[in-house]
């Protein structure tokens, strides 16, 4: 039987990004050879085959995957006979809680950002100061010898790092300015970064500059224009610099730059609509995410093409932070459609015991829309998510992009997607 306690544990936390990049990481571990577990929002993954799904996990635990991921670990002991093992996590901030992580110390810990996300959901979570503080938890559960990647032009990240034990544990700054940490004393000093230069990941030292991987071989980068792609990217370069000690293997780069997201993922997901406009699906769901990928529908428009958006808000967020969000939207996006999770007929509203909001069929989308309209009369509310999708390709014309949020079914969101706009995958 496989001792868990032996098993590499590579965690990642942060408000965006979390998800893309634990599948960047154990998609190039499993093409170099090694068995791996993935945990992140929609279940658990074994070898890349889904092992659990995550209304699963919420009928099992009332918990999402990525709380407590560290009950999966049980995989190895029932597959006991797996060449190097390895357990990839996404952590969310509910790891800080009552349910902890499920396991005692990982050998790689990863803070990617903090946004405004979940603001108010809990008497904790006030502030972004209190979401940092509450996900450093993957800082001060690094194994000694272990290694805290973390995001320096992040001010809020550089700002726990204190809660490093930095005798046993070594730093990996990820960045494009290092604004918020000393990277000339840190490469003085031994250290290493991982940074983005012409479309180059490069790793740093003090007398050298390795190239790791190209970013215009990876589709999901959009040749290096959307920087959050390209910052899941450096994390998880630097992630693996960590798990394997500073020796990278032979065929790293081949293994990075073959990375293509799940389709089903709900992370960029690029279909083309039989009348020549473009979809991406996507799982965005705060207001810099929101505002980010509008930006990169602008750039991918034709002339006189719209941004049209097709969104939505988890129930579980103040009227006020909906409202924001809801003027974030109302300036990047031209035309938006916004549908409810909390619909009524995919999803009845249920009592959830400790919950500050209440479900209620409609009322988010309602209070979204409204923070919308103050800014852009051009905005539809429709509660269903697939009726929502059917005016959407109503609306769209060939040289438009539409940013379809996808709902926690991703699979039939993009069934949704299909059906509604004549589309497959680009």
């Amino acid at each position: 039987m496989t001792n868990t306690a032996n098993v590499p544990i590579i965690s990642a936390t942060g408000t965006k990004g979390k998800t893309t990049t634990v599948a960047i990481i154990a998609d190039v571990l499993q093409r170099l050879n090694n068995s791996v577990l993935k945990v992140d929002t929609t279940g658990h993954f074994l070898n890349g085959e889904r092992k659990s799904t995550l209304e699963e996990s919420r009928a099992s635990w009332q918990l999402v995957p990525s709380v407590c991921p560290g009950r999966y670990l049980w995989e190895f002991h029932t597959n006991p006979s797996m060449a190097s093992p390895v357990a990839v996590l996404e952590c969310s901030v509910g790891c800080s809680g009552f349910s902890g992580l499920g396991y005692r110390a990982h050998d790689v810990g990863i803070f990617l950002n903090v946004f405004e996300d979940h603001l108010g959901s809990s008497k904790r979570l006030q502030s972004k100061e209190d979401i940092a503080h509450h996900k450093a938890f993957i800082f001060e559960r690094i194994k000694n010898g272990g290694y805290a990647v973390f995001n320096a032009d992040d001010e809020l990240v550089a700002g726990q790092l204190h809660r490093v034990n930095t005798v046993d544990t070594a730093l990996i700054p990820v960045g494009m300015t290092f604004s918020h940490f000393d990277i000339k004393d840190h490469l003085a000093n031994g250290g290493i970064a991982v940074t983005y230069r012409d479309k180059k990941i490069v790793i740093l030292s003090d007398d050298d500059e390795q190239i790791i991987a190209d970013v215009t071989k990876l589709p999901w980068t959009f040749n290096g224009q959307y920087l959050p792609s390209v910052f899941n990217l450096m994390h998880s370069v630097a992630a693996l610099y960590g798990y394997y000690k500073g020796n990278l293997p032979e065929g790293i780069s081949d293994a990075i730059e073959a990375v293509r997201l799940d389709p089903y993922g709900g992370r960029l997901t690029v279909l083309a609509a039989e009348n020549g406009a473009t979809i991406i699906a996507d799982y965005a769901h705060e207001k810099v995410s929101l505002k980010t990928i509008a930006g990169l529908a602008r750039g991918l428009t034709g002339p006189g093409g719209k941004v049209i958006g097709v969104v939505r808000l988890a129930y579980d967020r103040s009227d006020q932070l909906i409202r924001e969000t809801g003027e974030i939207i109302a300036k990047n996006y031209d035309h938006v459609v916004v549908y409810d999770k909390i619909d009524g007929h995919f999803k009845q509203p249920k009592e959830i015991r400790g919950s500050l909001f209440k479900q209620e069929v409609g009322y988010t989308s309602s209070v979204l829309a409204e923070g919308i309209k103050q800014f852009n009369d051009n905005v539809e509310r429709i509660i269903r998510e697939d009726h929502a999708l059917e005016r959407a390709a109503e609306i769209a014309q060939p040289n438009d992009v539409v940013i379809v949020i996808v709902n926690d079914d991703i699979k039939r969101s993009i069934g949704f997607i299909k059906d509604s706009f004549k589309a497959d995958f680009s």
